[in-house]
């Protein structure tokens, strides 16, 4: 019995101690486990973190790029430097490129509005450069939008008193149209990283405006406003003033007017509203 007892005894330690080295081999599995899964979420977060940073830089690069065109296309009002443009430069820049402002013109004025349907044959391309290791590769895409906002020169008429001129033909000159809508986007692309930025423009243009002379007497002469005086020519040699009879009646006169639309004279570019940022991708 007391060797059946001892046989017993022997066997219940040496399972004891089987048990022992599972439940150690098993917690030596769980922190391998663990160990593993640290390490994996630690080069997770570190790539995210990188991928972060290389985004944030591809923002802050097409961000910068777009105030650069920004600034280039507000500056200026008009393609005539007889009328206003911003410096004696234009069209051409010192190296006898175009501008960036000439350039726009050129899509909104000539090419098609953009078709969702066909992006790649509606969408306009201006060069930036080859692909940079500081800057990356940067591409300029510019939409013409169609609008509601369109304003047509040619609704726009009226008529006011002589004795109202001054104000009148003040008013009438800095009176501006929304003509196009136009969509440009900056594209920097660094590495796996991109990001798009994108600004939307509303081109105001002004007309030259048409004025006539309509006399007491039914009289109808077209005039030009040479201020502070109309006239019958450019000239203020040929100018014209209501008559005054001789009981000292001065006639009464109106001028009516309306716009030129083959006569630009001013384009300003303005945005949309805030620049409408961008996306990574």
């Amino acid at each position: 019995m007391n060797r059946i007892r001892q046989g017993w005894d022997a066997l219940r330690r040496g399972r004891r101690s089987g048990v022992s080295l599972v439940i150690a081999l098993c917690a030596v599995a769980v922190l391998i486990g663990l160990s593993l899964s640290i390490v994996y979420s630690s080069s997770m977060l570190l790539s995210r973190a990188n991928r972060k940073i290389g985004r944030e830089r591809c923002y802050q690069l097409a961000q910068s790029f777009a105030q650069v065109l920004d600034s280039e296309l507000t500056a200026y009002n008009t393609e005539r430097t007889d009328l206003g443009g911003a410096d004696d430069k234009w069209p051409q820049t010192a190296d006898g490129s175009r501008t960036f402002y000439q350039y726009a013109n050129s899509v909104l004025e000539n090419l098609d509005a953009y078709d969702a349907d066909d992006p790649e044959h509606t969408t306009y391309y201006y060069s930036a450069g080859d692909e940079d290791d500081d800057y990356g590769k940067v591409t300029v895409m510019l939409r013409k939008q169609n609008t509601d906002s369109e304003q047509n020169p040619a609704d726009r008429t009226g008529r006011f008193p002589y004795a109202e001129k001054d104000r009148q033909t003040a008013e009438i000159a800095a009176q501006t149209f929304i003509r196009y809508q136009l969509s440009v986007s900056v594209r920097v692309e660094k590495g796996a990283d991109s990001f798009t930025y994108t600004t939307e423009y509303y081109r105001r243009d002004g007309f030259q405006p048409i004025y006539t002379w309509e006399g007491e007497s039914g009289s109808i002469t077209p005039v030009y406003w040479v201020s502070p005086h109309f006239s019958r020519s450019h000239s203020i040699a040929d100018l014209l003033e209501p008559k005054t009879d001789e009981n000292g009646q001065t006639e009464e006169v109106f001028i009516s007017y309306r716009y030129d639309p083959g006569y630009t004279t001013y384009k300003k570019y303005e945005p949309v509203n805030k620049p409408a940022g961008g996306a990574a991708e």
